[in-house]
């Protein structure tokens, strides 16, 4: 019975091993998260495309002028062509656009953040994937 205990214990901390994180992992996501959400705001699509896989699959939950709601469905190209036409809402404040990213989980190849900032009324959920080593 220990024998196998140990087995147990030794093969939790092998494969923590496995899924931890490095440095490079988190560089990489705060820049694919930044490249996206800050993209957006300024209207640099270059940026926003830089960040997005082809096959992006992007929800969001929206109501028309009788409160009815529905779930949308936007892909990479919707989004680059969003982020091209954005109109940022007014703003008189003197203070600059900033945004926070905050990674929740890393395991392998995938990654769960959420994204913040000052000037939208939204936050982001990110799922990221690491496609040929970045």
């Amino acid at each position: 019975m220990k024998a196998n205990s140990a087995f147990i214990l030794i093969l939790l901390f092998c494969s923590q091993n496995t899924f931890a994180q490095s440095q490079v992992d988190s560089l990489g996501i705060k820049e694919a998260s930044l490249n996206y959400i800050e993209g957006f705001y300024t209207n640099d699509f270059e940026r926003v495309e830089k960040a997005l896989h082809p096959e992006l699959a992007k929800r969001i939950i929206i109501k028309d002028a009788n409160g009815n709601q529905m779930l949308r469905n936007m892909g990479a190209t919707e989004l680059i062509f969003n982020a091209k036409n954005f109109k940022k809402p007014e703003d008189t404040s003197a203070e600059p656009f900033l945004a926070n990213v905050i990674i929740l989980d890393i395991s392998t190849e995938i990654a769960s953040v959420k994204v913040t900032q000052n000037k939208l009324n939204f936050f982001d959920y990110l799922h990221l994937g690491k496609f040929n080593g970045t």
